[in-house]
């Protein structure tokens, strides 16, 4: 599980992916994480523009959850995090740990989508 993050200027910050019901309905109720989780996670390989916002959220909420009293903004906090699909789903796997393991489906279809580049995008640069 990941525990910490470096920022884009050295420092290394604590996160902590794994949360609670409670912050799971509330960071839901703001809009930083689809209202149904295993729906988005087993359609992600298919329409993966739906989840890039939830995954770059998963960072900041895995930071907040680890850092309750923090005074960073989330602006603040993203300026400082350089752009790591890998890193974020990663974090978005640990948020939701035993389900995505339990689920083989939703974790292939998520792994799919967070890879770098698609088989069909390598198709399209042998084809041109």
């Amino acid at each position: 599980m990941i525990t910490q993050i470096t920022l884009n200027d050295g420092k290394t910050v604590k996160v902590k992916p794994k949360i609670s019901v409670h912050a799971l309905r509330e960071f839901q109720s703001k809009g930083l994480l689809p209202k149904s989780l295993l729906q988005a996670f087993v359609g992600a390989d298919k329409e993966p523009d739906k989840m890039e916002p939830y995954l770059i959220n998963a960072a900041w909420l895995a930071y907040v959850n680890g850092n309750p009293g923090t005074t960073m903004t989330q602006e603040q906090f993203e300026d400082k995090l350089d752009l790591n699909f890998e890193l974020f789903g990663k974090i978005l796997v640990d948020m939701i740990g035993d389900v995505a393991e339990s689920d083989n489906k939703l974790a292939s279809s998520f792994k799919r989508s967070t890879k770098k580049g698609s088989r069909k995008d390598k198709r399209k640069r042998h084809q041109n």
